[in-house]
């Protein structure tokens, strides 16, 4: 993989490439940004550019170093990820007495941090003290979907590189690039926030079954009186996975955003959920246009949350109580 196979982040993709041209690359970055995105990706290819025997801003592909890094047995790229969910602090020493050492097969070694929120205090001490002066040969990338979380002393002597979710047509012509339907490639990159490798590793089946279990919701909560007891019972469950969640508020937003598209004229082709066209035009007469754009204000209010990491089931009780108040057709 190379940069241009990585899809997305142009702007950043740009940057590294033209540090790279020109041999100013940090020694220390931080790549953050929400999951699926591509940011490990993205720092492989950094790795292999710094080691490419070919190419001096972007990985070949051919060449024995890239070809090696791709498989994981370069003895250059050390990829560190959280074991039993923390990063620890034998991981960090590790690090960076390797660090010191000069490269064994490359041009440089290239440490990788997966999940670099995951540092406990002992381990953000440790790696704190290679940021400080690390060594010309070695780069060090830290990757994390919420760069808060990491200790300010550390995020001071990074490049921050701030990725954005994927753009949902460059989903999309990525799945049909993967064999997907094209009604089924729309759908899919709906539900997904900009995250391609959820959107790669979702079944159709399953996907379905979420869809029609939130048009049951959806119509549920459209009827006269209280809210529906589907998603009482959801609110209560002691275990709420978050990603289940997203899904679920994601495919709610869509049918209430074609609600409010048909109640504005649009043409019907538009519909964010083509194969449900019949039964959104007979339940379009259910809301207002005032409660459509509310139901979607409160939808996309608990997507914000969900994304800034908000306890989930406390977030799940949240939705619950505000559609009670609702006041219904």
């Amino acid at each position: 993989m190379a940069f241009k196979d990585v899809i997305g982040n142009n702007g950043v993709k740009k940057i590294l490439s033209k540090a790279l041209k020109q041999k100013k690359l940090p020694n220390s970055l931080l790549f953050a940004g929400p999951e699926g995105i591509g940011k490990k990706e993205t720092a492989l290819v950094v790795a292999k550019a710094l080691n490419c025997l070919k190419k001096s801003a972007d990985a070949c592909e051919e060449c024995a170093h890239c070809r090696a890094i791709s498989n994981g047995n370069f003895p250059d790229v050390m990829v560190i990820s959280p074991v039993k969910d923390m990063l620890k602090i034998n991981q960090m020493r590790l690090l960076k007495d390797t660090a010191h050492l000069k490269p064994m097969a490359g041009h440089k070694r290239v440490f990788i941090v997966e999940e670099a929120e995951k540092m406990n205090d002992e381990a953000s001490n440790s790696l704190l003290k290679i940021l400080e002066e690390p060594p010309s040969f070695s780069h060090i990338i830290l990757i994390t979907p919420n760069p808060y979380r990491i200790m300010p002393t550390i995020k001071s002597r990074c490049q921050l590189f701030s990725f954005s979710p994927i753009p949902r047509e460059e989903i999309q012509t990525a799945l049909v690039a993967k064999g997907f339907q094209h009604e089924k490639a729309q759908i899919l990159s709906l539900l997904v926030s900009g995250n391609l490798k959820q959107a790669l590793s979702m079944e159709w089946e399953e996907v379905q079954t979420q869809r029609q279990q939130a048009w049951h919701l959806f119509l549920a909560l459209l009827r006269e009186g209280k809210a529906s007891p589907l998603l009482k019972q959801f609110s209560s469950s002691r275990l709420v996975v978050r990603e289940e969640l997203e899904t679920g508020l994601e495919i709610l937003s869509s049918f209430c955003r074609d609600v409010i598209l048909i109640k504005e004229g649009a043409d019907i082709r538009l519909l964010l959920n083509p194969d449900f066209k019949e039964d959104l035009l007979r339940i379009e007469r259910l809301m207002t246009y005032e409660q459509a754009m509310d139901f979607l204000s409160r939808i996309d209010f608990a997507l914000i949350g969900l994304k800034k990491n908000l306890n989930v089931n406390i977030l799940t009780c949240a939705i619950f109580s505000n559609f009670l108040e609702w006041d219904h057709v």
